[in-house]
């Protein structure tokens, strides 16, 4: 599953073990969830969105359906101050 985690992380100057003690994993198995080669269950995806302060639908989400949910957003915005 593709993710945002490392980039977020990166900005945030936070490691991988700083990030895997916070959530309560290991290090191997969180730079596998970075590296889209294991999927974390959906309380994982929670914690790691707590811990990164984002919405969970911004980490994991393809950036098509990222690209789409925003143009419904903008669109919405245009509609309603028409």
């Amino acid at each position: 599953m593709k993710n945002r985690i490392a980039e977020i992380r990166k900005s945030k100057n936070m490691s991988q073990q700083q990030l895997a003690d916070d959530i309560h994993t290991n290090r191997a198995y969180l730079s596998k969830v970075e590296n889209g080669i294991s999927t974390p269950s959906v309380k994982l995806g929670v914690q790691i969105a707590e811990v990164l302060g984002i919405n969970v639908e911004d980490i994991f989400f393809t950036d098509s359906v990222r690209y789409e949910r925003r143009c419904t957003k903008h669109s919405d915005k245009i509609t309603a101050s028409s």
